[in-house]
Parts: C-alpha cells; structure tokens; sequence
C-alpha cells in the first residue's frame, strides 16, 4: 500500500480527471437534456452521464492509487459543474459526490484495486442516480417517498413499455439497468486505465 500523502503529481491527476469529468457535465450533459424526451431524460442521462463519470473517475485512481483520490476527482468535478450557465445545480453537484463517495467505498483498503473492484464501484456509482431521485426530492421538495414511486412508475413505463400493473417489476428493471451500465462502465474502465498507462509509457 503506497503512503497516504499525496504528492503534487497525484493532485494534477486528480485535477486533470476532474476537470475531463466536469467538462462533460458541462457539454455533454447539457446537449443529452436536450435530445431526449422528459419521459426518457432522467433515466438515460443520468444513466450515460453516470456511467461516463464512473469510468473516468476509476481511469483516474489508476494513476493516483490512493485512498481520497476518487472523491478527489469527484469534488473537483461538483465545483467545476457549479460553473455551468443555469448556475450552481446544487442536485446534481450532490448526486457527483455521492458517487464518487460510493466509488471510494468499493475501493477501500486497495492500492491499485482489480477489475472487480472496479466493476464493483462502477455499478454503486451508477446505482446511486436510482435512490438520488427520492433522496433529493424529499429534501429539496418535501415530497414523500410514494410521489417519487409513483412518478417513477409512471415514466418507466413510458419508457419500457410495461403497464402500470407491473409496478414492481418497472421499478427493478430500472434499479438493474443502472447496475448492468455501472458494471459495464467500472469493467471497462479497468482496461482503458491500462491501455492509457501503457501508451503513456511507450511515448
């Protein structure tokens, strides 16, 4: 295990990480709210954004293998999304640092980590959008956990084509989806983060 204290070095990476996270909170992440329909929007891209997010964040532990470094990356996105035109997002600034939170957890205790580990940490990071919808909305609107259910329902079944009969089964395929694309997310994130750091090396 490498020593705690984080030299220079590991802060430029975790800014430079940071900054590629909160740049596409920024363009990316505006651009989806627009293209896909409101019914679709707070899953998809929540779901993409999330996903992208998680992927560059562990891409960034691999090069700062150190207990902090993903919040690290985390909290320099949040300050970077407070940037954005519609102002600070105080919602989506907490939903960044509750995955990059989620993300450390996964990682704890491991240096450089493994691909498990970091599929692990994908899908809790991802997971996070699914449990951030009726977190935020009783804290920023007061509403109880059965409007965010019954909202939910009402547009996944939108969005998958199931009747509202099958209310249960709407809400876990929506609560799996997000697993599948955070492991999908944490699982490639491994061989990217070793594709760049033999690249770099060859250079």
């Amino acid at each position: 295990m490498k020593s705690s204290t984080f030299t220079v070095r590991d802060w430029i990476y975790v800014g430079v990480f940071g900054a590629l996270w909160g740049a596409l909170e920024l363009t990316l992440g505006t651009y989806l709210h627009l293209i896909f329909p409101p019914v679709a929007d707070t899953f998809l891209t929540g779901v993409i954004m999330a996903g992208l997010g998680a992927a560059i964040s562990l891409v960034g532990r691999s090069f700062v293998p150190r207990t902090g470094a993903v919040f690290g990356i985390g909290v320099v996105t949040a300050l970077i999304k407070a940037l954005s035109a519609g102002g600070v997002v105080a919602s989506v600034m907490i939903a960044i640092l509750a995955e990059a939170a989620l993300m450390e957890l996964a990682l704890l205790g491991a240096a450089t980590g493994n691909r498990w580990r970091y599929t692990l940490a994908g899908s809790l990071a991802v997971s996070w959008n699914f449990f951030h919808k009726f977190v935020m909305t009783r804290i920023m609107y007061g509403q109880g956990v059965d409007k965010v259910y019954a909202k939910m329902v009402q547009d996944g079944s939108k969005f998958l084509g199931i009747g509202l009969a099958y209310a249960v089964l709407i809400i876990v395929i929506l609560f799996l989806l997000r697993i599948i694309a955070g492991a999908i997310a944490g699982w490639l994130a491994w061989d990217l983060a070793r594709l760049v750091r033999r690249r770099l090396a060859s250079e």
